[in-house]
């Protein structure tokens, strides 16, 4: 029989940290950090595991591997663009975007998950299936999803609760602003910041300036990272890397990092360009309780409209009837939405315990 142990990441907005007893192997899934400052998963009960995998790298669920010495120093099994960024190209073994590989002994499937460059979702061949999704969506305009096969147990991303507006709506809230053209959106470089400019330069017809890591982060996705992509997203975005101007003044759509302007040239031209009361500031995705982003936004100076990296409520619930889940983990979200999470997933139980078996 298997269990899962949540370390970190169940109950609550924090990092992903899960531990799957395989019987076979010990296995930890995702080691991260934050959102928040501070929040760390507490690892020094977990004791020495058999491998580290990665559904993505992003700093909530890849940002605490300094700690990965505390449970014996797992080798880190992630795609090829993961591990390139977060520099363990050399020191990492591969798991394909599509496909399957054998971890201790383990059949593991992946798929893409529609959310990250090399990003995936886990599918592990115990318990009658088991599902770790990390972050995932089916709404992006530019990251591919691949849907994954049956799964008795599933840890899904919940991080929007009962959460229903389709990233539809959230385009039409954002119009006004991009047809002003003059907006500071600070995002991330390697998430919803591709998919905020490739909707400009497609559905918008105009180009936005974009910040250097930005840049970067496109010219990545449009050469080895493409195999993450959509069919012609890659061309766009080489465009976009291309012939974009720098986010220099306080005119245009301007896309740059950090998500939440608490670092980077986002929070440089945000403390800039705070007196600008022609140029808006919008944020799209979620900031953590005393960072800039909650400051601009709680004193009317900066405004906040979603955009959709995450899946809804029924995104999920199609999700679980898909692949028959019969219990159903919803990770990354407040426990608050626990009874319109087990209304939705019925007649699957959802449980948001800290240790299961199946």
């Amino acid at each position: 029989m298997a269990s899962l142990t949540a370390i970190s990441g169940l109950g609550a907005k924090g990092p992903a940290c899960f531990l799957l007893d395989t019987g076979e192997a010990r296995l930890l899934l995702d080691l991260g950090y934050g959102p928040a400052p501070g929040l760390w998963p507490d690892v020094s009960h977990v004791g020495r595991v058999d491998a580290l995998l990665l559904s993505h790298g992003h700093r909530d669920h890849a940002g605490a591997l300094q700690l990965a010495p505390d449970v014996g120093d797992p080798p880190v099994h992630a795609t090829a663009a993961v591990l390139d960024r977060i520099g363990r190209s050399g020191d990492g073994t591969e798991l394909p975007t599509q496909g399957e590989a054998t971890v201790c002994g383990i059949r593991v499937r992946t798929g893409r998950n529609g959310h990250a460059p090399g990003g995936v979702w886990l599918h592990f061949d115990v318990g009658g299936g088991f599902l770790y999704t990390g972050d995932y969506g089916v709404e992006s305009p530019i990251y591919a999803y691949d849907a994954p096969p049956p799964a008795r147990t599933v840890v899904l991303d919940g991080s929007y609760g009962d959460y229903g507006d389709s990233l539809k709506e959230g385009m039409a809230r954002l119009a006004p602003v991009f047809e002003r053209r003059s907006a500071l959106m600070p995002v991330p470089p390697d998430g919803r910041g591709p998919e905020i400019a490739y909707h400009l330069a497609t559905a918008c017809g105009f180009l936005p300036c974009i910040g250097e890591d930005l840049r970067r982060s496109l010219e990545r996705m449009a050469a080895a990272e493409r195999g993450s992509l959509r069919p012609g997203a890659a061309e766009v975005l080489a465009r976009i890397a291309r012939e974009s101007s720098r986010a220099v003044d306080p005119a245009g759509i301007l896309l740059t990092g950090r998500a939440d302007a608490s670092d980077g040239e986002a929070g440089a031209l945000a403390a800039r360009w705070e007196s600008e009361a022609r140029l808006e500031m919008i944020f799209t995705g979620y900031y953590a309780p005393g960072s800039p982003a909650q400051r601009l936004v709680d004193s009317g100076r900066g405004r906040y409209v979603r955009w959709n990296a995450h899946p809804r409520l029924a995104d999920n619930v199609a999700l679980a009837r898909a692949i028959e889940a019969e219990t159903v983990l919803p990770a990354f979200g407040d426990a608050k939405h626990l009874d319109a999470w087990r209304a939705a997933f019925a007649p699957a139980r959802v449980i948001l315990d800290a240790s299961v078996q199946f």
